[in-house]
């Protein structure tokens, strides 16, 4: 999107200068062939010249205030993300702050906030386990389950307990 942007701007800076060619050439070259200057042809000449330029120069000034805008965004959000991310050797991750974590997948190399807990039936024993959300990676244990807590119920079904 960026180079779109880039590339309108700098096309409609391009046009503006053409354009101011074309006029240097109709109100100077033009004189020494014999133009005959009449308010008729010259008022009409400088208004669509005016609109041609207004209509270059707002989506340009919008489109140079939206890149403007879109770097400055970018450069805080990279500010705020860690390049670095602490782990202990086991896998578990260190809070940054209070009540926030930030999570590195090993596999993906993704950063996350908060794991996907998952059940993994494919051992003997059902376990719930953190899992990557980009991945899939399974990242470790939450917590052991008993196979006789968990059934699987159809959506319309009651749960006893």
């Amino acid at each position: 999107m960026r180079l779109v942007i880039a590339m309108w701007v700098v096309s409609s800076i391009f046009v503006m200068l053409l354009l101011n060619r074309i006029d240097g050439i109709v109100h100077g070259t033009l004189y020494n062939y014999g133009l005959q200057f009449n308010f008729e042809w010259a008022t009409p000449f400088w208004s669509f010249e005016r609109f041609i330029y207004i209509c270059l120069g707002a989506p340009l000034f919008s489109s140079g205030i939206a890149i403007i805008y879109d770097f400055w965004i970018t450069r805080k959000r990279d500010a705020r993300v860690p390049q670095i991310v602490t782990k202990t050797n086991n896998g578990k991750v260190k809070p940054l702050k209070e009540n926030t974590m930030v999570i590195s997948c090993p596999k993906c190399k993704k950063v996350f906030g908060k794991p996907l807990n998952m059940l993994d039936f494919s051992g003997g024993k059902t376990r719930l386990v953190n899992v990557c959300p980009y991945c899939n990676y399974i990242l470790g244990d939450a917590q052991q389950c008993d196979t006789d807590d968990i059934e699987v119920k159809d959506f319309g079904e009651k749960v006893t307990q």
